[in-house]
């Protein structure tokens, strides 16, 4: 994990886009070329990410996701903040749309097809032992090339095993309580989807 320095921070920060903050200050920032910057906060210093920080877990959940085939960003550096105190992730993006952002703008989607697939994938996952405790539509997107992948995953373990029945069942509790995403869905789309994903 790379030193970022405050003047190097604050060189990025001059052309950025600040896309989420808190009151503890900024979260995730559009670059001017387009890479993004993820910054985690230690919420104490007894917590367990002073040993394992949210930014590595992170990058490495991104290179088990390559390599189980499942799209994601590319973390392109990991970087420790000093003032306040951050650890950082740069990334490139995941190309495509979140499902949230396709069902809150295109009326044609064919939610029927879609919600058929997203039931297979999420299947995949479990069947692969992706556990993604932020499992809702703002983090699967619907890529260029058709096909689904995940992002915000520093909220993720990989088990390298099929999840248990209660871990599947967890995770769509997850995604089931998000009730404005579902409120864009068509209601007998989504029982079949619950149907589906069983």
């Amino acid at each position: 994990m790379q030193p970022l320095s405050r003047e190097q921070y604050d060189l990025w920060r001059q052309g950025a886009q600040v896309l989420e903050k808190d009151g503890h200050g900024e979260k995730v920032l559009r670059l001017a070329d387009g890479t993004f910057l993820k910054l985690f906060r230690r919420k104490s210093l007894l917590s367990k990410t002073a040993i394992y920080p949210p930014a590595r877990r992170f990058a490495d959940n991104a290179a088990e996701l390559e390599r189980l085939g499942i799209p994601c960003p590319k973390v392109l550096e990991l970087y420790r903040l000093s003032e306040p105190y951050r650890t950082v992730v740069h990334y490139e993006p995941l190309p495509g749309q979140t499902l949230r952002q396709l069902l809150s703008s295109d009326t044609t989607l064919d939610q029927l097809e879609l919600f058929a697939r997203l039931a297979e994938f999420i299947t995949h996952l479990h069947e692969l032992g992706v556990y993604f405790r932020s499992l809702h539509m703002g983090n699967i997107v619907l890529t260029p090339d058709n096909e689904f992948g995940l992002i915000d995953i520093s909220d993720m373990r990989c088990l390298g095993r099929p999840l248990s029945r209660r871990m599947r069942d967890r995770n769509y509790q997850h995604l089931l309580r998000y009730e404005s995403d579902w409120g864009m869905v068509n209601p007998d789309i989504g029982t079949l989807f619950m149907f589906k994903s069983r």
